[in-house]
């Protein structure tokens, strides 16, 4: 990261619907109808259809498109789903908040592949979860097409929820919240340098741009 390029006049939203509403349309919150705030679970809207996404542009384009990760762009009905929205395969959950291991949210289960339920990875981390299939999709791309892949962990956000592992790593912090949080972001920057190293060995690394923000501030 200190080779790349640092976005000095990079803003993103209080919190994280409206950042990627932003993101996938190029249109600021005000003006793609996100700018309420957060899209819960049982809220009956999403990302209004009108809107032409970044990856619909890009599949326009010959791109193969991937998401990875959290949604929470719209759930009430499947027009809104990433699928529908531009993905070619989408592997993830569609709302926020929920246990990093059990994926659970409001009394439901909320982990997919593409639009069937995984039931498979209840109680694997979400983080290990993300950067198992980001590196998987990676490995097997074929070349001949360029690649998007949109990577937008659950890390870090609430609840806090981390394998002990990475806590005991911050074992000298009294604060167990705070080393629970550490271990969160470690945990998070283990996965993305896994992703990076697996563009490396793939050959991909060195014809790929890496964005790396935060969705709320």
């Amino acid at each position: 990261a200190r080779e790349g390029v640092t976005l000095e006049q990079h803003y993103t939203q209080a919190v994280c619907s409206p950042t990627r509403g932003a993101l996938l349309t190029g249109r600021y919150p005000i003006h793609n109808g996100l700018n309420n705030g957060v899209i819960s679970p049982l809220m009956p809207y999403g990302l209004d259809t009108s809107f032409t996404t970044l990856p619909e542009e890009l599949r326009r384009a010959n791109y193969t498109t991937h998401m990875v990760g959290k949604w929470h762009l719209g759930f009430c009905n499947k027009k809104f789903w990433p699928t529908n929205r531009g993905f070619d395969h989408h592997y993830g959950f569609m709302n926020g908040g929920q246990n990093y291991f059990t994926h659970a949210r409001m009394g439901g289960y909320d982990f997919w592949d593409d639009e069937e339920v995984a039931l498979g990875d209840n109680g694997t981390y979400s983080s290990t979860l993300i950067q198992q299939r980001a590196v998987d999709i990676i490995s097997t791309h074929d070349d001949s097409k360029p690649l998007f892949m949109y990577v937008p962990f659950q890390s870090v956000h609430g609840p806090l929820e981390v394998p002990d592992v990475y806590r005991d790593m911050y074992s000298g912090i009294e604060d167990e919240d705070r080393r629970t949080y550490l271990g969160m972001v470690t945990a998070m920057d283990d996965a993305v340098g896994n992703i990076t190293a697996a563009l490396k060995l793939s050959n991909l690394y060195d014809n790929t741009v890496i964005v790396w923000f935060s969705d709320n501030g």
